[in-house]
């Protein structure tokens, strides 16, 4: 299960008990719940966008795929792509552990 979805639900029923157990209590019981839950809401459009893929990982891994192990300077020179971009998509993708970082004679190569 999604962790914020988690959290929503653990937010939704803390302010129902809260508010069914403390009558009294009940609007500042909701005021805090919907806090949460906005807190909630942002932190998770903040991990979504912070975790998407850069543009270029998907054609990265597909060359991998079809060429096997490839340098970075070949990759560049593939996709005529900024060495920046490849950097940044080839960084993800080991992070990801979708590409395997090697060197070989002082050259950095990436294989699935």
């Amino acid at each position: 299960m999604n962790k914020h979805f988690t959290a929503v639900l653990v937010i939704a029923a803390f302010t129902a008990v809260v508010s069914i157990a403390f009558p009294r209590l009940a609007p500042i019981a909701v005021r805090v719940g919907l806090i949460a839950l906005i807190i909630t809401a942002a932190l998770w459009i903040y991990e979504y966008f912070a975790t998407r893929p850069p543009p270029l990982a998907s054609r990265i891994l597909e060359l991998v795929r079809t060429r096997g192990p490839l340098s970075t300077g070949d990759i560049i020179r593939e996709l005529g792509a900024a060495q920046e971009e490849v950097e940044e998509a080839l960084d993800y993708l080991v992070r990801k552990g979708l590409l395997r970082k090697f060197e070989k004679d002082g050259v950095t190569f990436f294989d699935l």
